[in-house]
């Protein structure tokens, strides 16, 4: 190929698909503002009516209400924006209960979340899985 054929070929694709439409992430904050309540399960089980949980997501931070007592801090959420979904991850930390990651998919006034809790110990490992399922609060 000549130089100047790829030449207008390049300007060709950058018209067709403008730089910004190709990063596959949306800004940070993206769901800010958004509150989702409902309740936590074990994963495959039923949700569990005591299990309250309230997930916000403020100042570019993911916040789950219910783990702040073990002293899980809020952590920075990543968003990808498919179709009319946005799904995000987070990964929560606390100095005494080890780290939860979190995946979930926000679509309209719901919020489904799956979310692994795991805790290195010198005499064993500890891995749950969980899911949350909510409504945006109003």
């Amino acid at each position: 190929m000549n130089n100047r054929f790829q030449h207008y070929l390049l300007i060709l694709l950058l018209g067709l698909f403008p730089l910004g439409a190709l990063a596959a992430t949306a800004p940070v904050g993206l769901l800010d503002g958004m509150t989702f309540v409902g309740l936590n399960g074990e994963a495959g089980k039923e949700l569990d009516p005591d299990e309250y949980e309230e997930i916000t997501f403020q100042h570019g931070l993911f916040t789950s209400v219910s783990c702040e007592p073990y002293h899980f801090e809020s952590a920075e959420y990543a968003t990808t924006v498919v179709d009319n979904a946005i799904h995000f991850t987070a990964v929560t930390e606390s100095p005494t209960h080890g780290t939860i990651s979190w995946q979930g998919v926000v679509e309209g006034n719901t919020a489904e979340v799956t979310f692994v809790w795991t805790k290195q110990r010198w005499y064993w490992d500890t891995r749950r899985e969980y899911w949350f399922s909510g409504t945006l609060k109003e």
